[in-house]
């Protein structure tokens, strides 16, 4: 593995370095971006699995929160403080406030791995249920 991130910042250029040597593609001071397309684009919506890569530093990030949305996909899901699973939401896309929302779920012990409506359980959980 290379000490540098695969992919440059999509939008200055800048070689970002890997967080890590035993990954291809993990930015430090960056993130990557994946998607597999998007109904309506004329550049590019795979059927395949093939996804588009990109990053984008965090400093080019910062000079651009104009132009950022931010949605929450789901809620951390916690029993006697341990996360256990997660809770799909469907919240609207806002414009980047830069606040995470900190909401989350929580369920008693006799609830851990029951069909809980939009729950995916971790692993761990998954196991004990079966």
């Amino acid at each position: 593995m290379s000490r540098n991130a695969y992919l440059p910042c999509f939008v200055c250029g800048t070689t970002l370095e890997n967080v890590s040597e035993d990954v291809d593609n993990q930015p430090y001071r960056g993130t990557e971006f994946r998607t597999g397309g998007h109904y309506g684009s004329t550049f590019w919506d795979s059927f395949d699995g093939e996804e588009l890569v990109l990053n984008v530093c965090d400093d080019c990030l910062r000079a651009r929160t104009d132009r950022l949305g931010q949605q929450k996909s789901h809620l951390p899901v916690f029993c006697e403080g341990a996360m256990v699973g997660r809770q799909r939401v469907e919240r609207p896309l806002v414009a980047y406030t830069g606040n995470a929302d900190t909401t989350s779920a929580t369920v008693e012990p006799e609830e851990l791995g029951t069909d809980l409506r939009g729950v995916e359980w971790s692993p761990a959980v998954a196991e004990t249920r079966q």
